[in-house]
């Protein structure tokens, strides 16, 4: 009898306390660089898994006052830190430009109140009065230094050489004819190139934000250097679970309507970025199932957790009017 086993039918007989060892204290990083964009880092504290969030007091697990360089070459940038305090130094293009690589809703860039939590976030980005034209290059390579509370975190990532598009864009109506008149599907012709490629995708409609798939990972080990069709499935707001908005049903992943311009955001990824996105989506979607197997989430950061990735991105739009 399977370990998931006992604990199940033993679960039938008597309550199971478990006690978890509270974690050690680490930094969790979410930083990314990508072609023709800043470079954005999120530093936060972990948590128990099992422990509760003060939604009250979301700017309490955001770290301030660390020191944030992004190394490229021979130049070495100091990322400013934006919060509540200076968030109106942040210029409206630069505002914008990152609540949107973020995956939020732009309400209001010219307002210190830009929109719901962005306030309460610490930020660290470049400093536009030093350094307001550095971005992500194609084929580049780039160290992140972080230094706080006497801790040195250290990571690595690059930006492909080169961006992969689709040749094609078309719709198809939704399967089941109940939904067909309001929801249907987008899909793409996809030139692999003839080596070993890691993507990601995101989409988003006509002022949007960026959306995300549950499995917005994936490699071309089924289709390398062939022209590959796809279902592009409309995402959702990144940090949403997926029956967070509709639940699971016919709908989920297809477009409606409303959706006049469909985009979709392909990007090249290093292996390591890869591994990170793929372990943490296996993570997540096993989650509440009984049976799942542990899904150990695989880090670039070192002294850390969590990413420090590149992206090759090419956004290509379908017209629907």
């Amino acid at each position: 009898m399977s370990f998931f086993m006992i604990l199940f039918y033993t679960n039938c007989e008597k309550e199971i306390d478990i006690n978890l060892p509270a974690p050690e204290n680490a930094v969790v990083v979410e930083g990314h660089i990508e072609n023709d964009m800043p470079p954005y880092v999120l530093l936060t504290k972990n948590s128990a898994f099992f422990g509760g969030i003060n939604l009250n007091d979301l700017a309490a697990y955001f770290i301030s006052g660390a020191s944030v360089k992004v190394i490229h070459q021979q130049d070495t940038i100091t990322l400013k830190e934006y919060n509540y305090t200076n968030i109106d130094e942040m210029s409206d293009s630069l505002r914008e430009k990152i609540i949107f690589l973020m995956g939020l809703s732009v309400v209001d860039t010219s307002s210190s109140n830009i929109l719901d939590g962005f306030a309460l976030a610490t930020i660290y980005t470049i400093d536009e009065s030093v350094n307001p034209n550095f971005v992500g290059a194609l084929g580049g390579t780039y160290q992140l230094l972080i230094e706080v509370d006497g801790e040195t975190i250290t990571s690595t990532t690059t930006i492909p050489a080169y961006t992969v598009g689709f040749d094609s864009l078309w719709i198809e109506s939704h399967p089941n004819a109940d939904y067909a008149d309001e929801y249907f599907q987008l899909y793409g012709f996809l030139n692999d190139p003839n080596t070993t490629e890691f993507y990601r995708y995101f989409t988003f409609s006509q002022k949007t934000s960026l959306l995300i798939s549950d499995n917005s990972v994936f490699d071309d080990a089924f289709f390398n250097g062939q022209r590959f069709e796809i279902f592009i499935p409309k995402g959702r707001r990144i940090g949403n679970n997926s029956n967070d908005e509709t639940g699971f049903d016919e709908t989920n992943g297809y477009w409606n309507n409303n959706d006049s311009i469909l985009n979709v955001k392909l990007c090249i990824i290093d292996k390591p970025h890869y591994d990170f996105w793929r372990t943490l989506e296996s993570s997540r979607n096993s989650q509440g199932n009984p049976f799942g197997s542990f899904v150990y989430v695989k880090s670039n950061i070192i002294g850390g957790l969590g990413i420090w990735g590149g992206y090759a991105t090419r956004t290509q739009s379908y017209y629907r009017y």
